[in-house]
């Protein structure tokens, strides 16, 4: 019976993972007999989009993808989750047998595996009370009768609100999870009011209706055209018209990058200007290297931006995450206007722990721009709360860019993207923790004052001191080191002092300019170091600095787990027979990982009677070095994790402990000086033959991610081998044999 189980966990081990259908892009070689007409195809308002940024309308992107080529691999597949145009492709699940079938076929470009299995997208909604967001009453920014909440006054809104500028004319198209409460809740009144939801569609569903489902949609929203029941603005483009798009379901499989691209697409037929997407897609479906633009969600964003519209996408909430930190896709691309989070302060410039850090994996510039990553929202049950992420930096910029739009609508998509990062106020210092700061409306309306110079840059013959003669309060002054390719080797922001800010020449390292802001004031001088480590820059630097913060051997994760567990009872052996383990685990993967460890396992049997030795209680221990195979699925949107593997050991020692009556046994063991019973009297038999030297079996385990560190888990373990491998007067029968089964906890920690 052992061997045959033994056979099927190595066939479970081997194929797991492999037998379930994936998903994969299908990409054709050509678009061949297929027919266009743009203007049956398209919103009036697109094409008026498409001939203001002179993107061609028969473009070959437009065509629909050949109808005989989509069945054909449709007949290979489990389900057609989705076409994209763009990218001439179909979305697809199948075996990965039928698969490399499809890749054969003459009229396949490639087949692109998404994911090997299910796994949830960066859509991070931290709701941090069930209360208003606090107010600063001591702001120095303060709207007309007070109608503009701090989440857009922090952007000048004001200077909006006074012109009547709330983004009319624009069209902006809001994919995410859905959007319960949208056609009831108060904030959304002047939106049903006057029409201004156009249109809806729900891709995971296929049908119009999206006022349901996750509620990170309605606090989107929110944030780009809501109002309170204060009647402040949540968001400042109350007059844009808008597009709803589900794309993304819970618990979120690998799906929704063919469902972005697809609702870009039908954003793009339906005239939008601006979509707002606060998802992407990181570390649990690719590495930190491939964030460089090149992922197929980016290349969609990229051909969006190219026909026109102004995609605002948050940054990630990986931050506070050491192993990824870094943006997500497609907030990678080169055109999309990438929004990091800076805390809810209109006084106190900080970045937000969990906004993600930049440069691209190219090295390019991310995030562009950031605002608050903290926001007012509407709730879906018809009131207000307090959420966090970026997921709400990215919509409150929306709002904003659609009302800079409306002041220069003459401008493209791409043109509105620089005149944006114009606008910010550390604009056009940089960093990858706040890009160019945060957007600001007075650039737009005219009532933008030119900077007065506020510190001096005095070359030195050991290096550069800032020198600030006039220290406000609540201001830091914001430094880095640039290249000689323009990345910046470090940067941070610092509070000034009366003595200035001294920088040696050797704390510049290989650096070649300097670049310096200060309430508004931005001044930069060449480098005249020579050598050295950036030693100021790492050692005054803050979280804020996102420059070092690279995994070295990424892809791979280590893990310590400690193991507390039970035997069953049996009819000669007491339950509650004790195993403890602690050791160390690596595992490469994301959603589905593979891993190997090792570990110290100590193991305690008792048995109910004496085994055949009259008067004699049996206790066994062994210590033993136990390596293991593993794998593990981790749904990471629900914090579970589900682990299959086997493991053998070699047990290094092995101890028979015999409590009875006897004080001492002579050499043929027998009794010569009787005595009471005594628990603490014992004789050990040391090397017993009788016991196995090698174990082995297969364990399953369940467990809970806490603060994306932490494992807490149940296990079962099953034993194949024998502890007892012949008959032994101190042990007993080989065939009464300790229970296979043993079930306990895991604590596990990845540092």
């Amino acid at each position: 019976m052992k061997k045959y189980l033994l056979s099927a966990i190595i066939v479970l081990l081997a194929v797991a993972g492999m037998a379930q259908n994936n998903c994969y892009w299908v990409f054709f070689t050509d678009k061949n007999n297929t027919q266009f007409d743009p203007y049956t195809y398209f919103d009036n308002k697109a094409i008026e989009r498409y001939q203001q940024c002179g993107a061609d309308l028969y473009d070959i992107s437009n065509y629909p993808l050949n109808d005989r080529y989509v069945s054909t691999v449709g007949g290979y597949s489990s389900e057609v989750y989705g076409e994209s145009r763009w990218l001439n492709a179909i979305g697809i699940a199948a075996t990965s047998d039928n698969a490399m079938l499809i890749e054969q076929l003459p009229f396949v470009a490639k087949v692109q595996e998404i994911v090997t299995s299910g796994t949830m997208a960066s859509v991070d909604c931290r709701i941090a009370s069930q209360s208003s967001a606090p107010r600063n009453d001591d702001s120095d920014v303060n709207a007309p009768a007070d109608i503009l909440t701090d989440q857009v006054k922090r952007f000048g809104g004001q200077y909006f609100q006074e012109k009547g500028i709330d983004g009319k004319g624009l069209r902006i198209c809001v994919m995410d999870g859905g959007f319960p409460g949208i056609d009831t809740h108060q904030a959304f009144q002047h939106l049903r009011d006057n029409n201004q939801i156009l249109k809806t569609y729900n891709f995971p569903n296929k049908k119009e209706d999206v006022y349901g489902w996750s509620s990170h949609g309605t606090m989107v929203l929110s944030c780009i055209a809501g109002i309170n029941k204060d009647g402040q603005k949540m968001g400042l483009a109350t007059g844009a018209e808008f597009l709803l798009a589900r794309t993304e379901i819970e618990p979120e499989p690998f799906i929704e990058e063919v469902w972005w691209a697809q609702g870009a697409e039908w954003a793009d037929k339906n005239g939008a200007d601006i979509i707002n997407s606060s998802l992407g897609y990181g570390k649990d479906r690719h590495w930190t290297k491939d964030m460089d633009g090149t992922s197929y969600v980016a290349k969609a964003a990229q051909k969006a931006a190219e026909k026109g519209i102004l995609i605002c996408n948050s940054a990630g909430n990986e931050g506070d995450d050491g192993r990824w930190m870094t943006i997500i896709t497609p907030a990678d691309a080169e055109n999309v206007l990438t929004v990091g989070g800076i805390n809810a302060n209109l006084n106190n410039y900080q970045h937000v722990g969990f906004s993600s850090y930049g440069p691209t994996a190219d090295k390019r510039l991310k995030p562009n721009v950031v605002a608050f990553g903290m926001a007012d929202v509407a709730d879906p049950d018809g009131d207000y709360t307090y959420a966090a992420g970026t997921s709400f930096s990215s919509p409150l910029t929306a709002g904003f860019a659609a009302c800079a739009w409306q002041t220069k609508r003459d401008l493209t998509a791409l043109q509105m993207k620089a005149e944006i990062e114009k606008s910010a106020d550390l604009y056009p210092y940089f960093d990858y923790a706040y890009g160019y700061g945060v957007p600001q409306a007075a650039y737009f309306t005219g009532d933008l004052k030119p900077a007065e110079r506020s510190f001096t840059l005095v070359q030195e013959k050991d290096g550069v001191k800032i020198v600030v003669p006039e220290i406000l309060e609540n201001k830091d002054v914001f430094i880095n080191v640039e290249g000689a390719d323009g990345v910046l080797l470090g940067y941070y922001k610092v509070t000034p002092t009366a003595e200035g800010i001294k920088l040696n020449n050797k704390d510049f390292g290989q650096g070649k300019k300097l670049n310096v802001s200060y309430n508004g004031f931005y001044d930069s001088c060449p480098i005249s170091g020579m050598g050295g480590d950036i030693n100021l820059l790492a050692n005054k630097r803050n979280s804020q600095n996102g420059t070092f913060k690279k995994v070295s051997g990424e892809g791979w994760m280590d893990s310590y787990y400690f193991q507390y567990d039970y035997n069953l009872f049996t009819d000669v052996w007491n339950g509650f027979n004790r195993h403890l383990a602690f050791g160390r685990r690596h595992y490469f993967g994301k959603t589905y990982k593979i891993g190997f460890g090792w570990s110290l396992d100590w193991n305690h049997f008792v048995a109910k009677n004496s085994l055949g030795v009259n008067d004699r209680k049996t206790i066994m221990r062994q210590m033993q070095f136990r390596a293991e195979l593993l794998q593990r699925i981790a749904i990471r949107r629900i914090g579970v994790n589900w682990d299959l593997g086997a493991y053998g050991g070699v047990n290094i020692t092995r101890r028979v402990e015999l409590r009875d009556k006897v004080t001492f046994l002579d050499d043929h063991d027998q009794a010569v000086s009787p005595a009471p019973y005594d628990e603490n009297v014992s004789t050990y038999l040391t090397g017993c033959r009788a016991m196995n030297r090698f174990e082995y079996g297969a364990t399953t385990k369940l467990s809970y991610t806490f603060l994306n560190a932490i494992n807490l888990g149940v296990y079962a373990r099953y034993r194949l081998s024998d502890i007892i491998t012949k008959q032994d007067g101190f042990i007993g029968d080989p065939t009464h044999q300790p229970s296979p089964w043993s079930f306990g906890i895991e604590f596990e920690i990845m540092p």
